[in-house]
C-alpha cells in the first residue's frame, strides 16, 4: 500500500509543515536508526506500510519479545554490528 501525497503532507509523516528542516514529524520522532540505510528503510516503511496481517503480527511479536527482554535486544544488536551487512539492518 502506498500513502498518497496529500496524506503524507497533511499528517506530516516525513516533513514538518512549518519548517521543512525540523525533525518534528513522524519520521523525525521515530528515526533512532544508526545508519543511513536504516533511516531509508524506516522512511520507506512509513510511506509504504505493511498490509499483510501475518507479516504484521510476526513483526509485533518480535518487537514485543525484544522489548520484554532488553538483554536479548542488545545481544542481537551487537551481533549485527559484527556482520558485514550491518548497514542494511540498523
Amino acid at each position: 500500500m502506498m500513502v498518497d501525497v496529500s496524506t503524507i503532507y497533511a499528517l506530516e509523516l516525513v516533513q514538518n509543515l512549518e519548517n521543512s528542516k525540523s525533525r518534528q514529524c513522524l519520521f523525525g520522532l521515530l528515526d533512532e536508526t544508526l545508519t543511513p540505510m536504516g533511516s531509508r528503510l524506516l522512511r520507506s516503511n512509513i510511506l509504504q506500510p505493511l498490509t499483510d496481517n501475518d507479516t504484521l503480527n510476526t513483526r509485533l511479536d518480535t518487537v514485543e519479545e525484544l522489548t520484554m527482554k532488553e538483554d536479548v535486544f542488545f545481544a542481537v544488536r551487537q551481533c549485527w554490528f559484527g556482520c558485514p551487512h550491518e548497514n542494511y539492518v540498523f
